[in-house]
């Protein structure tokens, strides 16, 4: 059996088309440890969300390989691994394109790019990461997974200890930035923090003065 010690996500969707080119950098380990089961298949596994969805990808520089529709927008392949390899884990490079990964609309863009998973991390941590790379003059108002942030070298990326079934965003194509549900959500949570801090304060405060006259 196989499990993922590592995966790196990099989207591309910088052209602004709509489209999304997807390379992910997985390493896999044998589960529990010890010889590499070479002659097993990888499996994975890729959500669809709507139209944003694919229906191949390549691993390396290798030919397309299919993914089988196994209900609705879920799919499902597998992975041969190369009959050689040296070390305690197997990288593998995969590539898939997914056409319609973003909508468009009157200055409003929604981004959902679908993973293509593969077996469970080793063990917790931070053994997934993403970076997303979007047209320089669009402004993000809210990601999926949440931790998603702007890097200082202009990409947006997030770690996680599991892999997301995507990587979601929503934006303006104007550069206008507008507050999120999740941020409307934590502010209104600070205001009724600090609203039972004050009245805390208040009651201690009355509380001491009783007490010191």
């Amino acid at each position: 059996m196989w499990r993922v010690e590592s995966a790196h996500m990099e989207v591309d969707a910088s052209v602004g088309d709509g489209a999304a080119q997807v390379t992910i950098h997985y390493r896999f380990v044998a589960d529990g440890g010890g010889v590499l089961p070479l002659d097993s298949p990888i499996p994975v596994e890729l959500l669809g969300f709507g139209e944003a969805t694919t229906e191949s990808f390549t691993v390396g520089p290798g030919p397309a390989i299919s993914l089988s529709v196994t209900g609705g927008t879920h799919r499902s392949g597998e992975i041969m691994p190369p009959s050689a390899v040296t070390g305690e884990a197997l990288p593998i490079e995969v590539r898939y394109r997914v056409d319609q990964a973003v909508e468009v609309d009157d200055g409003r863009v929604r981004g959902r790019i679908p993973t293509l998973t593969a077996p469970p991390l080793v063990d917790e941590g931070s053994g997934f990461r993403a970076t997303l790379v979007l047209p320089a003059q669009w402004s993000l108002v809210e990601g999926f997974p949440s931790g998603l942030r702007l890097n200082p070298s202009g990409q947006y990326e997030v770690s996680l200890p599991v892999v997301p079934a995507m990587i979601g965003f929503r934006g303006r194509t104007d550069g206008a930035w507008r507050p999120g549900i999740p941020l409307l959500v934590d502010l209104l949570t600070l205001t009724m923090l600090c609203g039972f801090a004050v009245f805390g304060w208040r009651h201690l405060s009355g509380v001491a003065a009783a007490a010191n006259a």
